[in-house]
């Protein structure tokens, strides 16, 4: 029996499946060989799915421009961001550095200026969440370089994730926003990617077509998802159940990639299961 829009579940269902296919195109990025250009095929699908979208929905109010050039603005540093800390160190470090800072960022953003406020439990369920994100990385073995990149990275995500979940709590549709935010924040990296890789980039298009729509698709969908959970429920709560994705990568990972699944890795997964837990119990 599908659940009704105004159940409580729905967001954090919502949420945990944009997780899901978060992890699921970071597992494609990481399975290429040259990140950037992988990243650059995947929002080359991810351009292709949302231009039809934008003629089903109306252009977006005049007050709501403002919102999405700044995400889109951010969303560049991100990626540009996101791919210098990989090519300075593991992706497997990078990456939970970046996810596990986000979600601080935003309860800070928030909680500074007053938009949102949780209980000790919400509070509490996030800093679970942080902490066993970042603790999956391995603090002496990094350089400087990838962890400010990671941090700067992280907190680019922030400041999209407070913009985008303000602008649908206060403009409404979301769906226009979706469609709109999609286009935009797609264009700059495959004509970035090509002015690195030339013509290797056209080569790797025809052969890794298939693996980057399925990525495209995935990459879509979970930010859709994570909007729309943004008008029904606290985008702080949110922000931080996306960053679950981490775990996920980390099973992906060891699934398909045969990555180890150490101690390390079971204890950081058991203290996000409860800031998990937490959250939801928190009211």
């Amino acid at each position: 029996m599908p659940l009704p829009p105004d159940s409580p579940a729905t967001p954090f269902l919502a949420v945990m499946l944009s997780a899901i296919m978060h992890a699921s195109w970071n597992a494609i990025v990481k399975i290429g060989g040259d990140r950037l250009s992988s990243m650059a095929l995947i929002d080359s699908f991810c351009f292709l799915v949302a231009l039809p979208m934008v003629f089903l929905v109306p252009l977006p109010a005049p007050q709501v421009w403002p919102f999405l050039l700044a995400t889109v603005t951010l969303e560049v540093g991100y990626k540009l961001s996101l791919v210098a800390a990989y090519n300075r160190g593991d992706f497997s470090q990078a990456y939970p550095l970046m996810r596990g800072s986000a979600p601080l960022m935003v309860a800070m953003i928030l909680l500074l200026t007053g938009a949102e406020r949780l209980g000790p439990g919400g509070y509490a369920g996030i800093a679970l969440i942080c902490i066993g994100l970042v603790s999956l990385v391995r603090w002496r073995s990094q350089s400087p370089d990838l962890m400010a990149f990671a941090l700067l990275a992280g907190a680019c995500l922030a400041g999209g994730t407070v913009i985008d979940g303000t602008a649908v709590k206060r403009y409404g549709d979301v769906f226009s926003y979706i469609a709109w935010l999609q286009l935009l924040s797609h264009i700059f990296m495959p004509g970035f990617a090509f002015s690195q890789r030339g013509r290797t980039l056209l080569t790797l298009f025809r052969q890794e077509w298939k693996r980057a729509w399925i990525g495209g698709i995935n990459r879509v969908g979970s930010y859709a998802l994570m909007l729309w959970a943004m008008t029904m429920a606290p985008v702080t709560k949110l922000a931080a159940l996306r960053e679950s994705s981490v775990v996920f990568a980390a099973l992906l990972g060891h699934f398909l990639l045969r990555e180890p699944f150490d101690k390390r890795r079971l204890v950081a997964t058991a203290l996000v299961v409860a800031g998990i837990v937490t959250l939801q119990l928190a009211r």
